[in-house]
């Protein structure tokens, strides 16, 4: 156990000084072409926090203080999301034009070679959005609202999971405080993705699997941890990943005997198939969808192709766009782009092949606000627009800060050795940042799980308290 948290421990020492540089370079290009400061945005945050600070020093209950932090992330989120006037873009305006189709029964975008047929993983978004215009005279706004209520929901969650891992009211208000203030948080309130449906689930669902790993619940609640996960899963479709984690960590950290580890994983699994498998056989049988929601009539493949190109450093890009256009018969596209990864990735030369990689994994994760900024202005022209993007500055400052914590919590042994949660999280990472290595590459796939960081950076504190 102490060998393989160790060498997480070190492999992340080395991992993270790439992200920390490219996150120190945002920071230094927007200080640059920004020459003056927001004097408000200072002002306003500086006081928060100091009032938070002083909250805390008063020893004032931590319910109340709790309260306080969710409600001021709470006004964040609803200011931005009710004074910016904006529109889906790209996929999101696909997705809620889909939605009206689909009101008037028409499911054609689901079948044949159409794009919800070749991605049918957006499935339940189209339909999320099919109900909200089905309930509210301005649906645009109402998105935004919940949106904007789910990511306080985050607050919370991240309290208790924070709580959990830290045997520390204390710590978890200082992440509940982080989470009220962190920037993607807020910037993706006002973006129409599935992301901010999914994050609740994929919180709750580790909170649940938390308690049973420190024994506070019983075995059998995995089902729900399973569950929760799974519903979160079928709005974003990378909770696999956590699925991997929960399984690496029982068989390393749970103190238990091999049948008890393998009901606990068997439980996981099972409970985590059950919402996509019936939400998969309901859309079926109804006529909604030709496919699978795991499997379109594209292959999957396709995002690995993208993710291969070295002069995108593994974005979206023409030339595999016109590649993957250019096949009608799926198996031979899926034949044909293995064949092109392949030989990009034995002829190139191996300090370019290197090179590729470092900036590709580096830049995935060094946004301060992965992007939620730029989706959520991409067509308007408000006043925001100015505002905001001056406050760059400070958003990618923020977040350098917190990538900091995060790396000096890495020498922190009373937290990785004495207290086995916070590998969950480290393990974690490490998926994420193979997968999105492996697959096409763009800011806003790390912002589902972006409240990693906010939970490594409290590993900077002391833990005086004994792991239960």
């Amino acid at each position: 156990m102490k060998g393989f948290s160790n060498f997480v421990n070190t492999a992340l020492k080395i991992l993270f000084i790439p992200i920390i540089i490219a996150s120190l370079g945002f920071v230094y290009a927007y200080a640059k072409y920004f020459k003056t400061l927001n004097i408000y945005l200072i002002l306003f945050f500086t006081l928060s926090f100091i009032l938070f600070l002083y909250a805390l020093k008063k020893e004032l209950n931590p319910k109340i203080i709790l309260v306080f932090v969710v409600l001021f992330g709470l006004a964040l989120r609803l200011y931005y999301v009710v004074t910016l006037d904006n529109r889906p873009v790209s996929d999101f305006a696909g997705m809620f034009i889909r939605s009206k189709m689909f009101l008037l029964g028409d499911y054609s975008m689901f079948h044949n070679k159409n794009y919800y047929a070749r991605y049918p993983h957006m499935t339940m978004t189209v339909l999320y959005f099919a109900l909200i215009r089905r309930l509210f005279a301005n649906s645009l706004l109402a998105i935004k609202v919940i949106n904007a209520l789910l990511s306080t929901l985050d607050i919370f969650l991240v309290y208790l999971i924070s709580k959990e891992a830290f045997n520390s009211k204390k710590t978890a208000l200082y992440g509940s405080f982080i989470t009220a203030t962190y920037p993607p948080l807020i910037a993706y309130s006002a973006v129409y993705c599935s992301e901010n449906i999914a994050m609740p689930f994929y919180l709750l669902s580790i909170y649940v699997f938390i308690l049973v790993m420190k024994n506070k619940a019983n075995t059998n609640t995995l089902i729900l941890s399973g569950l929760i996960l799974g519903i979160g899963h079928i709005f974003r479709m990378v909770a696999d990943v956590v699925v991997v984690a929960y399984i690496m960590f029982i068989l390393i950290y749970f103190k238990k005997n091999f049948f008890t580890k393998s009901k606990s994983i068997l439980l996981i699994l099972l409970a985590f198939l059950i919402p996509m498998i019936t939400a998969n056989t309901i859309l079926k049988r109804m006529g909604i969808l030709q496919y699978n929601l795991w499997r379109g009539c594209e292959t999957k493949w396709t995002s690995v192709l993208r993710g291969s190109n070295l002069e995108t450093y593994g974005r979206w890009n023409m030339e595999d766009a016109k590649f993957i256009a250019s096949f009608d018969d799926d198996k031979e596209l899926e034949k044909a782009i293995k064949e092109k990864v392949k030989e990009r990735y034995t002829k190139t030369p191996l300090p370019k092949l290197i090179y590729f990689f470092l900036i590709k994994y580096s830049t995935q994760w060094a946004s301060g606000d992965f992007g939620g900024f730029f989706w959520a202005q991409a067509d308007t022209k408000s006043l925001q627009i100015d505002i905001l993007h001056n406050g760059m500055l400070y958003v990618n400052l923020y977040y350098f800060i917190i990538l900091l914590l995060t790396y000096i919590g890495l020498f922190n042994k009373r937290q990785y050795i004495d207290n086995p949660i916070i590998n969950l999280f480290y393990i974690t990472f490490c998926g994420y940042g193979l997968l999105y290595l492996i697959t096409e590459s763009q800011n806003r796939y790390s912002f589902i799980v972006c409240w990693l960081f906010i939970i490594l950076s409290l590993t900077v504190f002391r833990r005086d308290e004994a792991y239960e």
